[in-house]
C-alpha cells in the first residue's frame, strides 16, 4: 500500500528525465509550428492567385478587342499585385486572354504566382485559373 511520504518521495533514477523529454519535444513542435505556418501562407497565397485570375478574366470578358482583353487584364494583374502586399506577384501566363476570339462562349486566363514564404522555405509558385463568360451581345473585332 501507498502512504503519502512514499507519494511525495522521487525515485532518484528518474531525477532530469523531464528535462530530457523537452529537449526531444520542443524541436519537434516547433518544426510543426513553422509548417502550419508555411501551409497556412500557401493555402492564402492560393486564394489570391486564384482572386487575381478571376479579376483578370472578368476584365478581359468586357473588351472589345482582343488587344483591348489583353491589357484590360494586364491591368487588372497589376492592381491585384499592389493590393497583396507584396508577398504574392503575379503574372499572366500562357500567352495571357485565351479564347477571345469569334463564336467563342468565355474567356479564360492563366496567371503564375510566385509567394514569398520567408528565409527556411523561400519562394513557391503557385498558378491560379479562371473563366469568364463573353457577352453574346456585344459587338466585338477580331481583328488586329
Amino acid at each position: 500500500m501507498l502512504t503519502p511520504g512514499a507519494l511525495l518521495r522521487r525515485d532518484s533514477g528518474e531525477r532530469g528525465s523531464m528535462t530530457v523529454e523537452f529537449v526531444i519535444v520542443a524541436p519537434v513542435l516547433i518544426v510543426l509550428m513553422l509548417f502550419l505556418v508555411m501551409a497556412g501562407r500557401v493555402v492564402a497565397a492560393r486564394g489570391q492567385a486564384d482572386g487575381t485570375a478571376r479579376d483578370a478574366a472578368r476584365a478581359a470578358s468586357i473588351a472589345l478587342n482582343p488587344g483591348a482583353a489583353q491589357e484590360l487584364a494586364q491591368g487588372a494583374v497589376t492592381t491585384d499585385n499592389a493590393s497583396n502586399g507584396g508577398d504574392v506577384t503575379c503574372a499572366l501566363a500562357g500567352g495571357g486572354v485565351q479564347g477571345f476570339a469569334p463564336d467563342s462562349p468565355s474567356v479564360s486566363i492563366t496567371v503564375q504566382c510566385t509567394v514569398a514564404l520567408g528565409f527556411p522555405f523561400g519562394s513557391w509558385t503557385l498558378s491560379g485559373y479562371a473563366v469568364a463568360p463573353l457577352d453574346p451581345f456585344s459587338a466585338r473585332t477580331y481583328g488586329p
